[in-house]
């Protein structure tokens, strides 16, 4: 986190302080925030040059409008948000702690089978409540998976789509999303995917947590989209553990409807795991990592909701679990 500079804002909306910058994106800023009640946030703020362009207000709209009908232990939630007709557009969501899925990786070396497993059970979760909603996410990639202190979030939800509504700003000629994790139906009818396209990014999302790289790798953008549209070029699935060929080779099928459904996948990833509730635990025990950077706590952390008090383990399972899992990844990744 970085200072405030002279120019930025120190109070948004009724309620929250901003305390520093966490970043900037092409559309906009994002302050880490700390609201009157003490909730840590992440504000992202359109800029300065970009808040008249009317497209750009509408995706900012779009992607607000569809945070709102979000819920799920492991989708980043929306905090607050500035009114329709605002100046200056501005959300907030929780600030979640931890390193992304994708500097874990690079910097900690691929995930052994059972974490891998539970973070795909539990990412198969997240989608599933996305689509739920009636939304598509089209950008989910290791970058946008933090691993938090209550396990995996989904964040960056501003590509989001209406699955059936009319206020995707989509065209027919648009190519948006991460080209390493989308498929070629997104690349190619990018107005015409479904839940497959997420399906697929989850694989692809999965096949770099587990080897360290993507299911095409090229020199170029334009060669990387040559090779995921064509039906001839396989994706690489080399380094994956035998027990996970199947999912992932399923997941990243070159035609939509050769891929497996959410539960489908869920059923099959949660046999590699053992019982769910204690490996969520267990895998947020052995995957969360302090940022140095990240700010100093205000407020106790919030109980965690992705395991209830009632199914929650005795202390001594949960740190046996954990102990496999991060034993587990010694032996794997050569911790």
């Amino acid at each position: 986190m970085e200072p405030l500079d002279r120019s930025d804002p120190r109070r948004i909306g009724e309620r929250i302080t901003l305390r520093g910058r966490l970043g900037a994106g092409g559309m906009g800023r994002v302050y880490y925030g700390v609201t009157d009640d003490h909730e840590q946030v992440a504000v992202k703020v359109i800029k300065a040059d970009l808040v008249d362009r009317d497209e750009v207000r509408e995706r900012f709209a779009r992607e607000t409008d569809a945070l709102r009908t979000l819920q799920g232990p492991h989708l980043a939630s929306l905090v607050d948000a500035s009114g329709a007709d605002d100046d200056e557009p501005w959300l907030a969501m929780e600030y979640v702690r931890g390193l992304t899925l994708s500097e874990f990786v690079k910097t900690r070396g691929p995930l052994p089978v059972p974490v891998a497993a539970v973070l795909g059970v539990l990412l198969a979760g997240a989608l599933r409540d996305v689509h739920a909603a009636g939304l598509l996410h089209r950008d989910l990639k290791p970058g946008n998976v933090l691993l938090g202190r209550d396990g995996p979030k989904v964040i960056d939800f501003g590509l989001v789509a209406f699955a059936d509504g009319p206020s995707d700003l989509t065209t027919s000629k648009s190519m948006l999303g991460t080209p390493h994790c989308m498929p070629p139906e997104q690349m190619q009818t990018p107005k015409e995917i479904t839940a497959a396209a997420d399906v697929y990014a989850l694989g692809a999302t999965l096949l770099f947590a587990l080897t360290k790289h993507y299911p095409y790798e090229a020199e170029t953008i334009h060669g990387l989209i040559g090779k995921v549209i064509s039906a001839h070029i396989g994706p690489d699935l080399g380094g994956v553990p035998d027990a996970f060929t199947g999912p992932v080779a399923a997941m990243l099928a070159y035609g939509a409807g050769d891929r497996p459904p959410l539960p489908a996948l869920v059923h099959d990833l949660s046999g590699m795991c053992g019982p769910v509730p204690e490996a969520i635990t267990a895998f947020a025990l052995a995957t969360y990592v302090k940022r140095e950077s990240d700010p100093a706590d205000v407020a106790p952390p919030r109980r965690s909701r992705t395991v209830p008090s009632a199914v929650t383990p005795p202390g001594s399972v949960l740190a046996g679990l954990a102990d496999r899992l991060r034993t587990s990844y010694a032996v794997s990744a050569r911790f």
